[in-house]
């Protein structure tokens, strides 16, 4: 696949190089963004500027190279490039089943509710189930959690962990030492880690998932909302460019805000941001608490209910699950004793 670099311009040649990208098929899968985002280049450095014309003509030279070469027996039994990205468990069935098998490990996925619907609960689950082999439904990799809220939970997390560490004895996992804890309260601090820090964690260590809690504490205190939408976009075009380059899984908290519909009078909770997060977005899922209670073991739990609102390959459903000091478990099934009939 040398020539196909060999045969295009010079310009569009250096392109595709600045970006570390030298087969057809890399180009056809590489994000418009990743070749016109040159913020990562000194100055000096840049040799030519590219423009959307030029990614364009990229593509279409990938494209057409890949139509008129012939293919070899052996490339019809390798898996295409959809069928790369793979699923992060949830740890709980029934919200693996509601999501297809869990969070997908290709964009960005958000899972928003009001304060205390269990956001946090749900990505200390994740952070464990990261860590199984994939035969388990995990990725076998660890964790990089960003706070921007609170301080760490990290009693809880160690109180799961014991849970985990039962329920899969024969792993012999050390689950508390591939979860690498970050915590910024300030967006130029978050930016900072994420451009700088975040790379240099994933070139040392495996990561197979990528935690921000949350991104409304963040950039809901912004006034001027064009800057806040370029700091989101430098937010996002990061996550994205590690999701593809570590195959890694990448989700966002995000928090709820009281709307107002001038038709119907009435106040509704909608997730923070707007639209200048949500189309960032490649997948959104809300929890809340629904208005009944499950009795285990001698206490009443609330039940909870993960939605999703939005995504390119799950439908829209819901699943109920429950929070247990074991973790986020499936609500258990009602039993129903058969009548007997007693003869005296």
């Amino acid at each position: 696949m040398a020539n196909f670099l060999e045969q295009l311009p010079k310009h569009l040649q250096e392109i595709a190089e600045r970006v570390n990208v030298r087969t057809p098929e890399a180009i056809l899968t590489t994000p418009k963004v990743k070749f016109l985002d040159t913020r990562t280049c000194a100055l000096d450095t840049c040799v030519h500027s590219c423009t959307p014309e030029d990614v364009r003509i990229l593509k279409d030279a990938a494209a057409k190279w890949l139509v008129e070469t012939p293919s070899s027996a052996d490339s019809l039994f390798r898996p295409p490039a959809s069928l790369k990205w793979s699923r992060l468990t949830f740890g709980c069935a029934s919200l693996d089943r509601c999501t297809g098998g869990g969070i997908v490990t290709r964009g960005i996925t958000e899972i928003c509710g009001i304060s205390g619907s269990g956001k946090t609960q749900l990505l200390l689950q994740l952070s464990l189930g990261v860590q199984l082999p994939p035969r388990l439904g995990g990725l076998g990799k660890g964790v990089a959690f960003i706070c921007t809220e609170d301080m760490f939970p990290s009693r809880r997390l160690l109180q799961m962990c014991k849970a985990f560490e039962a329920r899969y004895p024969e792993e012999q996992l050390n689950f508390l030492g591939n979860i690498f804890i970050e915590h910024q309260y300030e967006s130029k601090p978050l930016l900072n880690c994420v451009s700088n820090r975040l790379p240099q964690l994933l070139q040392e260590h495996s990561i197979g998932l990528i935690i921000i809690d949350s991104v409304a504490a963040i950039f809901r205190l912004y006034t001027d909302f064009a800057e806040r939408a370029r700091d989101m976009r430098r937010l996002v075009n990061a996550l994205l460019t590690y999701a593809d380059k570590y195959q890694c899984a990448v989700v966002c908290t995000n928090q709820m805000t009281a709307s107002l519909k001038a038709d119907q009078q009435t106040a509704q909770d909608v997730p923070c941001l707007g639209l200048q997060w949500a189309n960032l977005g490649r997948t959104r899922m809300r929890i809340s608490k629904v208005p009944k209670q499950h009795k285990v073991a001698d206490k009443l739990l609330t039940v909870r209910k993960l939605e999703i609102i939005y995504s390119p390959e799950t439908p829209n459903a819901f699943a109920e699950f429950l929070i247990t000091s074991e973790g986020v478990v499936d609500v258990p099934m009602p039993s129903h004793d058969k009548n007997k009939t007693i003869v005296k």
